[in-house]
């Protein structure tokens, strides 16, 4: 019986060293995404067919990410941050979804899919989201910017001016 406990012990531990390597190398490979999506630089004068290429070379690199674990959550979050960059919003919904069917309560993807939405129109919904994020961590700084800056587009000045000031006071804090 011992020998038993002592060799299922034994089995788990290379696997978990596995998995454990497994992660690492995705990290890297998110890592090198984000490191050529971030040193990516184009100027107006240049083709910007050049820039959909980066993007698309940027995305396959995602998706070799996601493919090998379809739930990387930095993956298909950094995938709708670039698609609401390129005014692919919807596909963004779609990855800020993804990212809350395995997380309901992650900020950063509330708030990312807050943005979205204001980018399809969506107003209403898009602070509903926003003020999702807020309820989660009320010093979420960017939430409140982004708050701030819904309110001020519907007109309501005063308010955006409050959640404005919230977000400096936070930022602040957190510098």
């Amino acid at each position: 019986m011992a020998k038993e406990k002592k060799s299922a012990k034994a089995e788990k531990a290379p696997a978990r060293k596995k998995a454990a390597q497994g992660k690492a190398d995705l990290d890297e490979m998110f890592r090198a995404a984000v490191s050529k999506n971030e040193s990516f630089e184009i100027g107006e004068s240049e083709d910007y067919g050049r820039a959909i290429e980066h993007f698309n070379e940027v995305i396959r690199l995602l998706d070799a990410i996601l493919a090998i674990d379809p739930e990387y959550r930095d993956a298909i979050n950094y995938k709708g941050i670039m698609f609401v960059g390129c005014g692919r919003n919807e596909d963004a919904i779609k990855c800020f979804d993804q990212v809350l069917k395995l997380n309901p309560v992650d900020k950063e993807a509330l708030n990312n899919k807050g943005i979205a939405l204001y980018g399809l129109g969506r107003d209403e919904e898009a602070l509903k989201c926003i003020e999702a994020a807020i309820a989660i961590d009320n010093r979420y700084a960017d939430a409140y910017v982004n708050k701030a800056v819904i309110l001020h587009a519907l007109g309501r000045y005063e308010e955006a001016d409050v959640f404005l000031r919230k977000a400096r006071a936070f930022e602040t804090l957190m510098s």
